[in-house]
């Protein structure tokens, strides 16, 4: 097949030479044929599928020896595609193929490949293709350099010496970048490291003799190379340039501050060293903080007002934002102890300017506070990684102002420059936390999509709702933002305390006090409520002037009741963050004030969210003082049918937790009357479903999620560890509870609560919908004995519930109920009457682990037959980790409930189990080798099961041993060999056949791996069998499995061996 004629160049001589081995000797036609594969891969005429038939052909053509052959031609041939295929070539022949290349022949392929670059960059050949040859010759660096003795110590020099011949001018500083990044990002071995290190302080002195030489503003140097240059100068930052030569360095780079042609590229340079360079950290204030102070006092500051100017930021100012966010980072402390000096305040006043640019975060600034402006598409996407750091830096400068000591003699000038910053601060990002207007949603939310409708649109007229809205990408990111931005205020807060209210209070008030919307809106005010709720955690709980203020008359009280929603949620968010604050008020007045204007806001279906979750933090918080007025939340309740079912269930939450705290025998009535009306209605669901199965269905949902509701609003939320009470205290407590429940009413409601329950789970067992809401309800009506509350359900015949669900429809979810009742039923107190000392402990415990054991033999067999499917276990991961820990739980608490399964069952079990250790899936693995561990642990540690549990496990030993060595070996994730080696030290320290069985394995087809030698199975056996310690265990596991993955003697290898 003949090739174009302008598809390869003249043959190269080197193809030729004697002194390269055979194999690079190839034909003319040959190097042809293989060319015209590149050009047809390549081609937009190929095919899909042809293009990737070639692709397979030239990748099994790049294995073979032959492909050394094949560099020279191709890079010296005229089509670009073949250049850049040749290049690949030789850096994936070094890299991968090393072990081809002869030893004798190592500075001859040296020699060729510098050649070929020099004479590639004097040929003009693309940027592209040389990137890939700096790359080869690099790799072939670091190949030949850290040998004993080395074959290419000076190889930096030797390489810019050949490109600085040519006339390509940024061959030479693309060189130094690629190379020393290569170098950083190398995985070799500590002694190798040191001696690429080593080559890299050689070179140094030549290297900055072209850096010193480049840098400045001169005639020959052309600004793309002096960019080059900049680029070559930030790689070589972070890994190769001490403090002095960074110092020499820093003076140049300054001073190319003031030409704008450069000015990107030398603030890169300049935030490499103050971030990553041996300045990092705030060293080198004289040379490097107090010149830029310097500079942006004399002459950045006025990019800030030429953006200003300009109506939005470009590539320069984004740049200079950068430089001096970096510049606070380095020197934050540095910063504060200057903070009254005029330089410092400059610096401070231009990040000020940054931070409250014109615009709203979403659409004028969506990757960053500041940004190139999205009208722009040149610089529509910023660097996300700088995404917030405005507001980083004001949060670490607060951090550094906390932590400084000020002297006597200069306190006084610093602390009132810091609070003349911190409320300057404070008003800026208020205003940045405003919402746009409805106008200026217009301008902004739907940016150039709008200005042919505004001008052929009447003033009068009502724009669409999806024009006046934000779109949803935009308002999510605008709310993120406000959420970072209240971090910032927290961090404002604790510098300013009580001053904090200073600039937006009294601002606030007098917007408020003519009544009516506001003077330009609800938006300034929104905004300030938002920002005096993002400081709730905090403010100190107990008496506070401003926020009495706030939750008074003046500002609460002056909020719209109609209307306006996002004011009025912000409003209702406040409320419920303060909930705590109002407990240790001295009088209810303002906590009835907030409950006024939650309740009220139930009425709009649009609040209804916010006002329930309001309502809740109020009523958990501050149940005492509530419950004096118990009677007000008659009428809450009487409007219950009209609240939302999606939040009636945190309102009916919210009225427990207030009859939580009425005396017990005056609660009583209270929840059933609260309660048994739930109770009817979700029978009633129910007996509708054979009906109007979907009505019952979303209805039953309904109902479930309010009767969680009710038992979580009953539970007690005094922490233990901050109530002071005594154990006759407590055992009081719990003889009161007993007392109360034995009550008639209470005793009927529970058992009408397990007979609806029993009929829900009976029913829709296998919806998933019901599923968790059933869960919710069982989490949160079952507790520990010491816990229980007037609805709380025993474990036990909830327990058995689960398991005649999970007999119907096999699932995670009843499994995971499964293991927090068996947790529930472990406790030594699991029996109220022990407790209160009318039973034995003994005879308790006996009925637990009945109950466990019954509930657990027909778990394993519901589960063992949905997992046995073909492809159970690997496409059901929640149902197998819920097995597992469900396996665990019991193994650690009733192991007899293993020990006595049935011989078959508990035979499939250990087959289930050891398949498990052989699952793709990490976490289900990792569960299954918990389980494995806690039962030989804890059955073998039990004299009355060890003997059952040695038999179970010597009969499954061979299969557990062969599964975990496999995944040891290489078969499973490396993040899982600490959980296979400690089941492996168990089995070797408890079972002493297991040692046979190792042995057997090691050696058997199973583990056949080339890696694997007999030396490395005799090294890791000896090891293993012959340790001490489960630390010598899995340190030889952890070299075997190195071994075996071909990651021994690589850096990386031991820098990723697990914890």
């Amino acid at each position: 097949m003949d090739l174009p004629s302008n598809a390869m160049g003249d043959e190269d001589d080197q193809t030729q030479r004697p002194d390269l081995p055979s194999f690079m000797v190839i034909s003319p036609s040959d190097v042809e044929q293989a060319a015209l594969i590149v050009q047809r891969m390549y081609s937009p005429q190929t095919d899909p599928n042809s293009s990737q038939s070639l692709q397979r052909d030239l990748f099994e053509l790049q294995r073979r020896p032959e492909a050394w052959g094949l560099v020279v031609p191709f890079v010296n041939s005229h089509d670009p595609q073949v250049q850049f295929f040749g290049a690949h070539t030789a850096q994936v022949k070094i890299a991968r193929d090393w072990d081809q290349w002869p030893t004798l022949y190592a500075q001859a392929l040296r020699d060729m490949l510098l050649n070929l670059t020099a004479q590639a960059a004097a040929n003009g050949v693309s940027r592209v293709v040389m990137r890939k040859l700096y790359v080869a010759l690099s790799s072939l660096a670091l190949r030949l350099c850290p040998a004993e003795p080395s074959l290419w110590q000076d190889w930096i020099k030797d390489s810019l010496v050949a490109l600085m011949a040519t006339p390509a001018v940024e061959s030479a500083p693309d060189f130094l970048q690629i190379a020393v990044e290569e170098v950083r990002s190398a995985d070799l071995l500590a002694a190798a490291k040191a001696r690429m290190q080593a080559s890299l302080r050689l070179a140094l002195p030549f290297v900055m003799q072209l850096f010193m030489g480049h840098l400045p503003v001169r005639p020959d140097v052309s600004v793309s190379a002096r960019l080059a240059w900049l680029k070559a100068v930030e790689a070589w930052v972070a890994s190769a340039l001490p403090g002095d030569e960074l110092t020499t360095l820093v003076s140049i780079l300054i001073e190319l501050l003031r030409n704008r042609d450069s000015f990107v590229g030398t603030c890169d340079v300049l935030e490499e060293i103050m971030s990553k360079s041996a300045l990092s950290g705030g060293k080198g204030t004289k040379v490097l903080t107090d010149p830029l102070l310097q500079w942006v006092a004399s002459e950045g500051h006025l990019i800030l007002q030429e953006s200003l100017s300009n109506g939005g930021p470009d590539e320069t100012s984004h740049a200079f934002c950068k430089l001096l966010l970096a510049l606070g980072d380095h020197s934050t402390d540095y910063l504060v102890s200057k903070i009254d000096q005029p330089l410092v305040q400059t610096l401070l006043k231009v990040l000020l300017g940054f931070t409250g640019f014109p615009g709203w975060y979403g659409v004028d600034e969506d990757e960053s506070e500041v940004r190139p402006s999205s009208s722009d598409p040149k610089f529509c996407c910023a660097n996300p990684r700088f995404k917030k750091m405005t507001l980083q830096f004001w949060s670490a400068l607060q951090d550094s102002i906390i932590d400084s000591e000020f002297g006597d003699e200069d306190s006084t000038a610093k602390q009132a420059s810091i609070k003349a910053l911190d409320l300057e601060l404070v008003l800026t990002l208020v205003r940045k936390a405003r919402w746009p207007t409805v106008e200026e949603g217009i301008r902004t939310w739907a940016k150039g999509l709008l200005v042919p409708i505004i001008h052929e649109t009447p003033s009068d007229a009502i724009l669409p709702l999806s024009i006046r809205s934000p779109r949803t990408d935009q308002k999510e990111k605008f709310q993120n933002f406000r959420r970072d931005l209240g971090d910032t205020l927290i961090n404002t807060y604790y510098v300013l305390r009580d001053d904090f209210f200073n600039p937006i209070l009294p601002t606030v008030i007098e917007l408020l006090a003519p009544g009516g919307v506001p003077v330009g809106g609800w938006e300034g005010v929104e905004a300030a409520i938002y920002s005096i709720k993002t400081i709730q955690e905090a403010i100190p709980v107990g008496p506070n002037q401003n926020l009495s203020r706030v939750f008074g008359p003046e500002v609460l009280g002056k909020l719209p009741m109609q209307g306006h929603e996002q004011i009025r949620r912000t409003a209702l968010d406040l409320v419920g963050s303060y909930a705590t604050w109002f407990h240790a008020q001295e009088t209810p007045d303002l906590l009835m004030n907030a409950m006024s204007y939650v309740v009220a806001a139930f009425s709009e279906p649009l609040l209804s969210l916010h006002a329930a979750r309001a309502l809740r933090d109020l009523c958990e918080n501050n149940r005492k003082a509530l419950s004096n007025h118990i009677d007000s939340f008659s009428n809450l309740y009487a409007n219950l049918p009209s609240i939302p079912d999606t939040e009636k269930a945190k309102v009916l939450q919210a009225i427990c937790s207030v009859i939580q705290a009425l005396p017990l025998k005056d609660a009583i009535g209270p929840v059933e009357g609260v309660v048994a009306p739930l109770v009817v209605s979700l029978g009633e669901s129910l007996n509708r479903a054979p009906q109007t199965p979907e009505e019952a269905r979303t209805s039953t949902v309904a109902q479930l999620h309010a009767l969680s509701g009710c038992a979580k609003g009953l539970t007690n939320n005094t922490d233990p560890l901050l109530e002071f009470s005594t154990a006759d205290e407590d055992l009081e407590s719990v003889r009161l509870m007993e007392q109360a429940r034995e009550d008639p009413r209470m005793t009927e409601l529970r058992n009408k609560i397990i007979q609806v329950l029993t009929l829900a789970m009976s029913i829709w067992s296998a919806d998933a919908e019901v599923g968790d809401a059933v869960s919710d309800l069982i989490k949160a009506i079952t507790s520990l004995p010491s816990d229980n509350t007037l609805l709380s359900l025993p474990p036990g015949p909830v327990l058995e519930l689960v398991c005649a669900a999970a007999q119907r429809q096999t699932t995670a979810v009843w499994l995971s109920l499964a293991t927090m009742l068996t947790t529930q039923l472990d406790s030594a107190t699991s029996n109220v009457s022990h407790l209160l000392g009318k039973a034995d402990k003994t005879s308790n415990r006996n009925a637990d682990r009945a109950v466990v054991e019954r509930g657990t033999a027909m778990l394993v067999q519901y589960t063992l037959t949905f997992l046995s499917a073909p492809s159970a276990m690997e496409n059901n991961p929640d149902v197998v980790r819920a097995f597992f820990t469900f396996l665990t739980t019991v193994s650690n608490s009733f192991p007899s409930a293993i020990v006595t399964l049935p011989p078959p069952l508990a035979s499939a079990l250990m087959e289930c189990a050891i398949k498990g250790l052989t699952l793709p899936e990490r976490y289900s693995l990792v569960d299954a080798a918990k389980f494995l561990s806690t039962f030989s642990r804890r059955a073998i540690a039990n004299p009355d099961y060890v003997d059952g549990a040695k038999v179970l496990l010597k009969q499954h030993g061979p299969a557990m041993s062969q599964a975990l060595l496999s995944g040891i070996g290489g078969a499973s994730p490396r993040s899982t060999i600490p959980n296979l080696v400690e089941l492996l030290a168990i089995l070797l320290a408890k079972i002493p056949e297991h040692r046979t069985w190792m042995k057997e394995t090691l050696y058997s087809p199973v583990m056949e791996n080339p890696r694997l030698t007999r030396e490395a199975k005799d090294k890791f056996l000896f090891a293993a069998t012959s340790s001490r310690s489960s630390r010598q265990t899995s340190e030889a596991a952890n070299e075997f499995s190195l071994v075996a993955r071909g990651l021994d003697g690589s850096g990386f290898g031991y820098a990723s061996l697990p914890a």
